[in-house]
């Protein structure tokens, strides 16, 4: 195994003297200042308090935008260990699987979600699709969903929304605990926390272990459907409260995992079988200063440095030889001060700026190695007009190294025309920046023989195989190739939520997101051996639109059903107009024919209904919980399988599926809880096109809570 090479001293002393430079600023006689009278506004005392939306604490009723809250209760109660499986039972949220589990939000693709921990970003995507299952839930208080692009607090990869992992924070004196779960598959979740606060001291840290034999839906060929791996995750907070107006705050996270499995690769008529050996390493370091100026006027600087390394290695089980391996590291860097300040006695305002540095190393990276920096500005202003308006306009500025300055907008309100209903709308730009792997991409199969070239150098490439004898004819002019762009997006976002009797609560949001300039792979060139070369391009424009709705009945305290529902419609323009055209065509019974507006099923992957059912027991007089969660995925299409690039045919969809989940916890005394379940109680697989459907999955558990 490959040992992750040396981050250039010269990035991380930027980065920490940016970092030292700001930190220096803010805590300038910090020690020598007295305590401000306390602030309402900086005291919620609503339990429902999210960050993510506005990048300051907010009553998540007083939102303008649309945010979901998943709480702590709610992940104990489902059981669920690992990121992918809680957003999996989310309204308006789907999993998809390519080159790991990513989520899908308002049928949006998975690269077009910002995922954080405390605010920060988790890096590390393979062909866009950052994979959850790397996530524990084990430390969470809490999970802030915001739908809805986000680029102009957040900047790139925030064009769908934002999944915010909110970890606990320490509680008062001591505490201690351990989680113990075991699965089908040797399935085995270890965790142990333990968290102290003392005076002016608070810490946090988590160890968890999370390993699985894997399992095989298809035992006539060689090599599991899911490999087995063992994951570890270890992660800590430290707060120190400097006086009554400083706080410092370091966070750090590290995460390995190794995954071993056996494969075969064809070379001619020969099936050779090889080792398959992965190892991931992810760590994360967050330095943080908070510094209350006067009351009502708040100060943050931020530092965060994170690292993503892969190693992945093929061997010959016959002689051990190698026979191909393939490195990729990412380095995250960032420097960012924030301002909070009270106006009067109705209007916030927030504003920051930040040094974002980036690079990544890796074999199939033009040069071997690729970097790139930005420098970013955000803005925002909250007005609270009444008890009834509330107005909030943000916008954010990237001077990017590799592409051009983006200006990304948003608007939004809220009004309650009475206590029980309150209306929101939103709408906003957002923008995802072209990936290392758009812009710099060196890669060709060496058992198919094809080529891909990021765009950026593939006008050089292209003339350097031709000057070789490898191109049989060219596509298109590549003269005209040009630079890529980012991909843009604009939304709107308008919904209610309705209390119309105590025990009664609908959540309407009806969406619309126009997306333009997406990035996509088409062929340029022709080889010797009939395979194409391949480049990037800004090509076509889609549109996703629909509505989510979440019906919530208590008919008793310790009872709440809740009803999920998702309508989407999520279509290619540009399809679109050539339908219009007539220029699209599919072969029936050996004759080509027009292809309908009606045949057309939109973007693949996607499901025109989804919907979920939870019923949730709980008894505090007996400790008992019972928590059953029913999702049912609508059809969707898989590929292209009849060569007109659409989905257009009944052979091209998945058929629809329903999932159960149970889940049983029981309170045994104080400080034990005992946990018990079945995952896809009626044993729905599907190994063709969901392999990973395992198949009905036992689970049970025991969680220590040690409190003095």
């Amino acid at each position: 195994m490959h040992s992750p090479p040396a981050i250039p001293l010269r990035r991380l002393y930027r980065v920490a003297l940016v970092v030292a430079a700001l930190f220096g600023l803010l805590s300038f006689n910090a020690a020598a200042q007295t305590a401000p009278p306390p602030d309402s506004l900086w005291t919620v005392k609503m339990p429902q308090v999210v960050v993510t939306a506005t990048r300051t604490a907010r009553t998540l009723r007083d939102v303008p935008i649309p945010t979901q809250v998943v709480t702590a209760q709610e992940i104990e109660a489902g059981g669920t260990r690992r990121l992918s499986d809680l957003l999996a039972e989310q309204t308006g949220l789907a999993l998809v699987y390519d080159h790991g589990a990513g989520i899908q939000v308002q049928g949006l693709a998975s690269d077009y979600t910002l995922i954080l921990i405390d605010g920060e970003p988790v890096i590390g995507r393979t062909a866009g699709t950052l994979d959850l299952d790397r996530l524990t839930v084990a430390d969470l208080e809490r999970v802030e969903i915001v739908r809805g692009p986000s680029s102009s607090l957040y900047g790139s990869e925030a064009l769908a929304g934002v999944i915010n992992l909110i970890t606990r924070k320490p509680a008062d004196g001591f505490h201690a605990g351990a989680d113990l779960h075991v699965e089908t598959h040797q399935t085995l979740d270890l965790s142990a926390d333990t968290d102290f606060r003392h005076n002016r001291l608070a810490g946090r840290f988590l160890l968890n272990r999370y390993r699985s034999g894997g399992y095989d839906l298809a035992p006539d060929v060689l090599g599991p459907t899911l490999p087995g791996f063992t994951d570890y995750t270890t992660s800590s907070r430290l707060t120190f409260e400097q006086n009554e107006r400083a706080t410092w705050n370091l966070s750090a996270r590290l995460a390995r995992q190794a995954q071993r499995s056996v494969a075969e690769v064809r070379l001619g008529e020969t099936l050779i079988p090889y080792d398959d050996a992965a190892n991931r390493t992810d760590w994360s370091l967050a330095p943080s200063f908070t510094y209350r100026f006067a009351p009502g006027v708040k100060g943050t600087l931020k530092g965060y440095a994170s690292r993503y390394f892969t190693d992945l290695t093929l061997r010959d089980q016959n002689d051990g030889s190698v026979f191909s391996t393939s490195r990729f590291d990412q380095f995250y860097g960032k420097a960012e001060a924030q301002m909070d300040a009270i106006i009067g006695r109705s209007q916030l305002a927030t504003f920051g700026s930040g040094y974002l540095s980036e690079s990544v190393t890796a074999d199939r990276v033009q040069g071997g190695r690729r970097s790139s920096t930005n420098v970013y500005g955000f803005a925002q202003h909250e007005w609270i007009a009444s008890r009834q308006w509330t107005f909030i306009l943000s916008a954010r500025l990237d001077v990017h190294s590799d592409y051009a300055t983006r200006l990304s907008p948003k608007a939004a309100f809220r009004y309650k025309p009475f206590s029980r209903l309150r209306l929101r709308a939103s709408a906003g730009s957002g923008f995802k920046a072209p990936t290392f792997q758009q812009r710099y991409l060196d890669f060709t199969n060496p058992l198919a023989g094809y080529s891909v070239f990021g765009a950026t150098d593939a006008v050089k490439a292209l003339q350097q195989l031709d000057a070789q004898g490898q191109i049989v004819r060219f596509l298109t002019d590549i003269t005209a190739l040009q630079e890529i762009r980012p991909e843009t997006a604009i939304a709107f976002n308008a919904g209610l939520e309705w209390n119309p009797i105590d025990r009664l609560e609908l959540q309407l949001n009806f969406f619309r997101n126009n997306v333009s300039d997406l990035i996509e792979a088409a062929p340029v060139a022709v080889k010797p051996n009939g395979q194409q070369v391949f480049t990037y391009f800004n090509l076509n424009r889609i549109y996703t639109q629909g509505v989510e709705a979440d019906f919530t009945l208590r008919p008793h305290r310790t009872v709440a059903v809740s009803l999920g529902y998702q309508y989407l419609d999520a279509r290619d323009r540009d399809v679109l107009a050539a339908l219009a055209e007539g220029s699209l065509y599919k072969r029936v019974n050996g004759r080509d024919r027009r292809v309908t507006r009606d045949e057309y099923g939109g973007l693949f992957n996607r499901s025109r209904h989804a919907g979920s059912l939870r019923v949730l027991y709980h008894s505090e007089s007996s400790g008992f919980t019972v928590s059953l969660r029913g999702l049912y995925r609508g059809r969707y299409g898989f590929g292209d399988a009849n060569g007109n690039l659409i989905l257009d045919d009944a052979s091209e969809y998945v058929p629809a599926y329903t999932l159960w989940h149970l889940t049983l916890t029981r309170a045994v005394g104080p400080y034990v809880s005992a946990q018990a379940g079945v995952k896809n109680l009626f044993d729905k697989t599907n190994p063709e096109h969901i392999p990973v459907l395992a198949g009905r999955l036992l689970f049970a558990g025991l969680k220590f809570n040690l409190r003095p």
